[in-house]
């Protein structure tokens, strides 16, 4: 059973005090940066979102207009509005976990 005063089998280096704080340094940045990374990325699902909106709103225009095919235009509209939800929802989970991952005491670095 191991003491903890065995010495390190050939080949291997000791891991010093230093380099642990330094690669939980370098975790928690790298972290920091996935967080960034993911309020990026729920910045984006809402951009989609609109666009999504917009094109459904031009679906519904096209209708009003009397064009041919009403029930393409119409299924589009509901579609892009059902794209639209879903983003936002992947948008708002991504912006939730990506703050936790800010508030949390292991992703704050000095």
């Amino acid at each position: 059973m191991p003491t903890g005063y065995e010495s390190t089998p050939h080949g291997e280096k000791a891991v010093s005090a230093e380099d642990v704080e330094l690669a939980e340094l370098r975790a928690a940045k790298a972290r920091e940066r996935a967080a960034r990374a993911g309020l990026s990325a729920a910045r984006s699902f809402e951009e989609s979102a609109v666009q999504h909106e917009r094109v459904a709103k031009t679906q519904d225009w096209t209708v009003q207009q009397g064009v041919p095919e009403v029930d393409m235009h119409r299924a589009s509209a509901i579609k892009h509005r059902q794209a639209a939800a879903e983003d936002r929802k992947l948008a708002e989970r991504k912006r939730r976990e990506s703050a936790a991952d800010l508030a949390s005491p292991a992703s704050a670095s000095d």
